[in-house]
C-alpha cells in the first residue's frame, strides 16, 4: 500500500505524514515513511543541491534532477519496501513536480505528467492527501524559519502551486483528498485517519 502527502511548503503535511505513521504502526503495520526528494543517498545530495544551492537553475534542470532522485528513490526504496507488504508513506512524490514545476514554473502540468511516467512505470499511490492551508498561514509558518530555494520563491509562485494542485484533484478526485489546513493538527489528524479508513480495508 503506497500512501502520499502533498501540499506547499509549510503546509503541515510532514507532521502529519509522521502522525499516520504512528497511527498504522499501533495497529500493528510494518510501515515506511520516506520523503522526496531524498531516500537514498544519491538522492539525498540531490535534496541538498535543490534546496541549498545560492545560484539559480534552469526550471528544466531543476525537473531532470528531481526526476532523478524520484528514480533513485523509487526503485531502491519505495518498491523493495512494496514488495515485502510494508505500508510506504512518501512525504510528497511525483505530483510536487506536476506541482511546483507544471505550474508553479510554467512548464506545463501535462508535459510533467508525461516526463513523470517515464521514471515510474506508470505507478501511482492508492491514496494522496493534500494539505490545503491557506497562503496567508504559510506565508506566516516560512516567515518564522530559515527559507531554503524553493521556498524563497515568494507567495505568489507558491499561489500558482497550489493552483496545479487543486488541477491534480481535479483530474483524479479518487485518489487525491483535499484535508483542510487551517484546522488543528489534531482535526486534521482525525480527518486524515476517517479518509483514509473509508477509502482502504485494512
Amino acid at each position: 500500500m503506497f500512501i502520499t502527502f502533498e501540499g506547499v511548503d509549510g503546509s503541515g503535511k510532514t507532521t502529519q505524514a509522521q502522525l499516520l505513521k504512528e497511527f498504522l504502526e499501533n495497529k500493528g503495520h510494518s510501515v515506511l515513511l520516506t520523503r522526496e526528494p531524498g531516500g537514498t543517498k544519491f538522492a539525498e545530495a540531490i535534496r541538498n543541491l535543490l534546496l541549498h544551492i545560492h545560484d539559480p537553475i534552469n526550471p528544466m534542470t531543476e525537473v531532470y534532477l528531481y526526476c532523478a532522485a524520484r528514480n533513485e528513490h523509487y526503485h531502491k526504496i519505495i518498491l523493495p519496501a512494496l514488495k515485502e507488504g510494508k505500508i510506504v508513506i512518501s512525504d510528497r512524490f511525483y505530483d510536487s513536480t506536476i506541482a511546483y514545476q507544471g505550474a508553479g514554473r510554467k512548464l506545463g502540468i501535462d508535459k510533467m505528467i508525461e516526463m513523470n511516467q517515464e521514471f515510474i512505470l506508470n505507478s501511482k499511490p492508492e491514496i494522496t492527501f493534500f494539505l490545503d492551508t491557506p497562503l496567508s498561514i504559510i506565508e506566516e509558518r516560512l516567515n518564522r524559519k530559515k527559507m531554503d530555494r524553493m521556498e524563497k520563491a515568494g507567495i505568489h509562485f507558491l499561489a500558482d502551486v497550489r493552483e496545479g494542485y487543486l488541477e491534480i484533484m481535479r483530474r483524479e478526485p479518487k485518489r487525491v483528498f483535499s484535508i483542510n489546513g487551517r484546522l488543528t493538527e489534531t482535526d486534521i489528524n482525525r480527518l486524515i485517519i476517517e479518509k483514509f479508513l473509508e477509502q482502504i480495508s485494512l
